[in-house]
């Protein structure tokens, strides 16, 4: 006997042949295993009816048949099966079907160490799947509580804006109209903050969730830039900041875009924002509109001093601010960056050659070829 048929033997390797009426007969040295299912010798070239003794072979071999059909064909192979034998022992099975030039081929692997890893693996997988929906559920009950803290803290504020706003307007002293003006400040920039936690948390709720109807929204980017503009005028006066648009952006042709309307306002108003709080007195911040069949892309150009590069790579993470003073929370451009993604575009920032930042959005066109394709790129 050569030395092949013992070595497939000793791997716990049964090899069968197929033949043409579907019995199978053994090719080699049978492995010890096959010796105690109870066959009778001689088991070399005599019809076995295998699918008897291992029972797991009925349903395989329908599926093996796909492996014979032609030659060349790519092999088949089972999952494992426990087969117990007389003396409480098991075995741990797995069969694979091959065509070799015109023989049909059938090799059954007894292989306890796969099955015991495989058996530890799932087991593994199990257990993990039960931490993270355990970590899910305690993430979602400190989301909703932190929701209902935050949402509950912004009516007061509003009663307390409310306050401040009429005592500005009274024929106050000197240092008291200037301590009204100092706390009217800070409570708007609390107010902000509080819409920027709302953002996120509706943005990552919206980003998990698959079945919400904000892909199906359309909005007229065009139309919605023109609008933030106009509203954010007084803030770029009070800072001696120039804020251009150009003057057709709110008279051309609607460009509809996927979104929605409220968030893609307070995306481009963040935007703006920035580029406006970063700017120096006297320069100017410029935001435009471009389109073409597929995309339209808004930019918004600042004279500041652009973002350190340390901070540009993970500037549209959370929390990722730089530690400067004058920035926001860390979680606008992070709620920005959620809700375009799940518009299908992308959000990006680039460092102008001629010094200050440039922020972009790209938003897919309506109805453009491709339309389900993704944003691609930052940077372009």
């Amino acid at each position: 006997m050569d030395v092949d048929t013992w070595l497939l033997a000793a791997l716990d390797k049964l090899v069968l042949e197929r033949l043409h009426d579907g019995t199978f007969v053994i090719r080699g040295e049978p492995p010890p295993w096959f010796r105690r299912l109870g066959f009778a010798p001689p088991w070399r070239d005599s019809p076995l009816s295998i699918d008897r003794a291992l029972p797991f072979l009925e349903v395989f071999l329908a599926e093996a048949e796909r492996a014979w059909s032609v030659e060349g064909a790519p092999s088949v192979q089972s999952d494992f099966w426990t087969q117990m034998i007389g003396d409480d022992e098991a075995l741990h099975l797995e069969a694979t079907a091959l065509r070799v030039g015109a023989s049909r081929l059938l090799v059954i692997t007894r292989n306890d160490a796969l099955f015991q890893e495989r058996r530890r693996v799932l087991q593994r997988a199990r257990e993990l799947r039960l931490v993270h929906e355990a970590l899910s559920r305690e993430v979602e009950r400190k989301d909703v509580l932190v929701h209902c803290i935050v949402h509950d803290l912004s009516g007061p504020l509003n009663s307390l804006l409310g306050a401040l706003s009429l005592l500005g307007e009274q024929p106050l002293p000197e240092k008291s109209g200037a301590l009204a003006a100092v706390a009217l400040k800070a409570a708007l920039r609390q107010r902000e903050l509080i819409r920027e936690i709302l953002d996120v948390f509706t943005a990552e709720g919206m980003a998990s969730d698959a079945s919400s109807g904000d892909l199906a929204a359309v909005v007229d980017v065009r139309g919605t830039v023109a609008r933030v503009v106009e509203a954010l005028l007084p803030m770029a006066r009070s800072r001696g900041v120039r804020l251009d648009a150009p003057p057709e952006i709110g008279r051309a042709q609607p460009c509809a875009v996927v979104g929605e309307e409220r968030r893609l306002a307070r995306v481009v108003s963040n935007l703006v924002e920035n580029a406006l709080r970063f700017t120096p007195a006297r320069a100017s911040v410029r935001v435009a509109v471009h389109d073409d069949a597929s995309w339209a892309r808004v930019t918004v150009e600042d004279d500041g001093p652009g973002v350190s590069p340390a901070i540009a790579p993970r500037l549209f993470q959370k929390f990722a601010h730089g530690g400067d003073p004058g920035a926001g929370s860390g979680l606008g451009l992070y709620g920005a960056r959620i809700a375009v993604e799940r518009w299908g575009g992308a959000i990006g920032y680039e460092a102008r050659p001629e010094g200050g930042a440039r922020f972009w959005l790209r938003l897919r066109r309506v109805g453009a070829a491709g339309e389900a394709g993704g944003g691609g790129a930052q940077g372009e």
